[in-house]
């Protein structure tokens, strides 16, 4: 019987080759696509599920209030929570606090600026359940001037040597003992640690006498995870927390208007649901990735509705075969039987050349999407159950329904040539079709208002100018005369003529500063109205450079005495600070941590940070050699010996500092990465979408070209021009994407709107973002659609009406 069934599935397809490509080709590129994107949102779904105590590690989150208002959502919150946890809460067995070291690391002759470089608390070990390659895990962080290293780290310094016992430096003062070696952090980790530094070191460098000392509330930039104890709820202790928070900080926090909430985040959680305030590096999105899910679902969904669509408009040229078989006995159930073997066949070898292509296209798609997935779903113990699953399910969501159909012919009407496609039938199609397109208008609507919106971002005013400047990190060993060494650098930069200015500062344009102060308010106000705000420092250099336009009053000379105890700030921070007027703000003064501050100019609000986020208040401070970045202006025509000659200059004053530099532009536009990679994963799946779909509108308007040939003989034997007959075949299918499109916009409407929510400065959405994208797939239908029907239309009606 089954080698029947595969007999006839052979001759079937030898007959209908290009049919049977069309469903193929379909299939394949929609089970490609499906594959891709589950593999990607596999990779997203596995952030840190590879430690061992994953399910019991949270990290505290923390939620600052200035006079009820949320101000600040910090990843790497206070100092202190971490220990006040473990001695008051029985519940939290282990926790772990980091900060980010400005770490030069050097082993002799060799060193290099590090940029994942972290002070680790003594059981990171114990939190994570991690254990080191090399060294004691419980004694490795313990004590002063201990340092781990990751197994490349440690390769990078001390080649194939046994590092343990050896020494490095720390910025050319500070000597560490190398006490471990761990794995390098895989890929899918939300952390980025190249080297951990023991914690009691950084208490000794900020003056506490032990690790314990340091337990201030008001200090942020402390990552701090807690492994909890077996059976213990994290919602539930996390509820006791708002009494312990009012115990210990209220009368403080209700002197000063403010209040702190901490959260329980679990590890798994972070990379999808953290976007805050010190993370370890960019996360992901949960949204994005359950969007592009749906992008998943919706393509394999549209190619196995092709097949049904196909295969059920073929049924009129299968209608004498399925009648010759029930006339020679053959039952109802041995037809179905035969039309699923059929599907499976179909849907198996799509599944195999959809699997090749996976394997082919994962280092291209790692291109695309900016991460190392490494053919993580092909690696997957289940996926071999997934991929019967698939052509199971593909088997009987594409086959089932066109099997009964088909086998449900009754043989007298078929063999004298009376049968037809019923209403029911031709409406299901019809309903298909509708619902393929109208996915396909949503997903090209979607991209093109991806599209637009970062572009839009991309091409809005500054309000500061990132052109034609190379950023140098600022040196980290130094010495007493490095504010000197500074000044002469400067004036040994700008007298290269290519050289306009040169400017240092604690941050640069196209990230957020990293200084977040608290406690400021101006003088004549009282304690309790104290905000936070945004700190630069910077030399006098810094605005003119950047081309920043003064609003009210003036730059920063450094002709001025006394210039350090002068700030600017940014139109939002004299807005915030309660000022009505920015003219108002000339010759306040306010309170900075207890030192008084003159406010001697306003500064025209500018995009510090991307587009996404609004404008936040900001105060300049004065410096004249502030340590951070180096910004240098330059004339680009030659930029190798430009770099080249800042280079040897560099050496000259800070010996033993590597060079480092990048481009602000570049630098700037990297805010934008993860938008422009979706839009592009986006837009791509879209597009294949749409493919897909008119595949299976060009094989339908084949059948219906060619179930018509006799009647549009007739028509032009009548004398009806190609037009009309254009007009009247294709009217049908432009009726169908008209409804696709009507449904279909409404529901984009809401899904788009939402995901501009995330955006503080974003695209109005206009009739022409929706109309365009709608008239694109209409004109990509009509002209698939016309393919067929001017063919006929063209062919002699003497030849049309002798067809049977």
């Amino acid at each position: 019987m089954i080698k029947n069934y595969l007999t006839s599935v052979w001759r079937y397809i030898s007959k209908n080759k290009a049919f049977t490509g069309i469903n193929l080709l379909g299939l394949v590129i929609g089970m490609t696509a499906f594959m891709l994107i589950v593999q990607y949102a596999l990779h997203e779904l596995s952030y840190d599920n590879f430690w061992a105590n994953t399910d019991r590690v949270y990290r505290v989150k923390l939620d600052r209030y200035d006079k009820g208002e949320l101000s600040t959502r910090w990843a790497s919150g206070c100092a202190g929570i971490g220990p006040d946890l473990k001695t008051n809460f029985p519940e939290v067995e282990h926790y772990v606090r980091l900060t980010k070291s400005n770490a030069l690391l050097s082993n002799g002759d060799t060193f290099f600026k590090e940029e994942s470089v972290y002070y680790a608390s003594q059981d990171f070990f114990n939190v994570f359940g991690m254990h080191l390659v090399s060294g004691v895990d419980s004694t490795a962080l313990k004590g002063l001037h201990k340092i781990v290293l990751s197994k490349t780290m440690a390769k990078k310094y001390f080649g194939n040597e046994n590092p343990i016992g050896k020494t490095m430096h720390n910025n050319g003062r500070t000597e560490y003992q190398v006490t471990g070696v761990f794995e390098d952090l895989p890929e899918n980790s939300h952390m980025a640690i190249d080297a951990m530094l023991s914690f009691a070191t950084y208490a000794k460098l900020v003056g506490k006498k032990n690790e314990a000392e340091l337990n201030e509330w008001q200090w942020d930039g402390f990552l701090t995870y807690v492994l909890l104890r077996e059976n213990t709820g994290a919602k539930a202790l996390e509820r006791k927390l708002p009494a312990y928070v009012q115990k210990r900080e209220g009368e403080e926090l209700k002197r000063f208007n403010s209040g702190m909430t901490f959260h329980l985040m679990k590890l798994k959680d972070i990379h999808l649901d953290s976007d805050f305030i010190g993370e370890f590096k960019p996360n992901g999105s949960r949204d994005t990735t359950y969007f592009i899910l749906v992008i998943a679902v919706l393509i394999i969904v549209i190619a196995w509705i092709n097949y049904v669509n196909l295969s059920t408009a073929k049924s009129i040229e299968r209608a004498r075969e399925v009648g010759v078989r029930k006339v020679m006995g053959g039952f109802r159930w041995q037809l179905v039987q035969q039309f699923l073997v059929e599907s499976f066949i179909l849907n198996a070898t799509a599944v195999i050349l959809a699997i090749v292509a996976v394997i082919l296209l994962t280092p291209w798609f790692n291109e695309l999407t900016g991460r190392e997935i490494d053919h993580l779903l092909l690696r997957q113990k289940l996926f071999w159950v997934w991929a019967a699953l698939l052509i199971a399910g593909g088997t009987l969501l594409s086959g089932l329904y066109p099997a009964f159909v088909l086998s449900a012919f009754k043989p007298v009407e078929v063999l004298k040539g009376r049968f037809k496609n019923t209403g029911q039938g031709v409406f299901f199609r019809k309903g298909m079709v509708v619902l393929q397109f109208m996915s396909s208008v949503i997903l090209i609507v979607g991209t093109y208002t991806v599209y637009n919106q970062i572009n839009y971002m991309r091409s809005q005013k500054l309000g500061i100018n990132i052109e034609q400047t190379v950023v140098l990190r600022s040196p980290n060993i130094t010495d007493s005369t490095y504010g000197n060494k500074f000044e002469v650098l400067k004036n040994r930069l700008t007298q290269y003529s290519e050289v306009t200015s040169v400017s240092g500062s604690s941050s640069i344009p196209g990230a957020s500063p990293d200084w977040n102060a608290g406690g400021i308010r101006r003088l004549s106000q009282r304690e309790d109205e104290q905000k936070q705000y945004r700190v630069i420092m910077m030399d006098h250099d810094f605005i003119p450079l950047y081309g920043l336009e003064v609003m009210a009053g003036r730059k920063f000379s450094a002709d001025v005495s006394n210039e350090d105890k002068t700030v600017l700030l940014n139109e939002s921070g004299a807005r915030h600070m309660g000022f009505s007027k920015i003219e108002d703000a000339l010759g306040d003064q306010i309170n900075f941590w207890g030192d008084t501050f003159r406010i001697v100019g306003v500064v025209k609000n500018f995009r510090q940070e991307s587009l996404k986020k609004d404008f936040e208040p900001l105060i300049f401070r004065y410096n004249k050699a502030p340590f951070g970045f180096y910004s240098i202006k330059f004339n680009t025509s030659n930029v190798k010996e430009s770099l080249a000659k800042f280079e040897n200059d560099w050496k000259q004053f800070f010996p033993g500092n590597p060079f480092n530099y990048f481009f602000l532009d570049e630098h700037y536009n990297k805010q934008y990465q993860a938008d422009q990679q979706f839009g592009k994963v986006f837009g791509l799946f879209s597009g294949l979408a749409i493919f897909i779909a008119c595949l299976g509108l060009f094989g339908l308007s084949s059948l219906t070209a060619i179930q018509r040939t006799k009647e549009i003989g007739v028509r032009k034997v009548l004398g009806a021009s190609i037009g009309s007959i254009l007009t009247l075949v294709s009217k049908e299918y432009l009726l169908l994407m008209s409804a696709s499109i009507a449904l279909a916009i409404p529901l984009t409407w809401w899904i788009i709107t939402n995901w501009l929510q995330g955006f503080a400065n974003r695209i109005p959405l206009t009739w022409w973002l929706f109309t365009l994208p709608s008239l694109v797939v209409m004109m990509i239908a009509f002209l698939t659609v016309s393919i067929h029907i001017l063919r006929v239309a063209r062919t002699n009606p003497v030849n049309s009406l002798r067809y049977e």
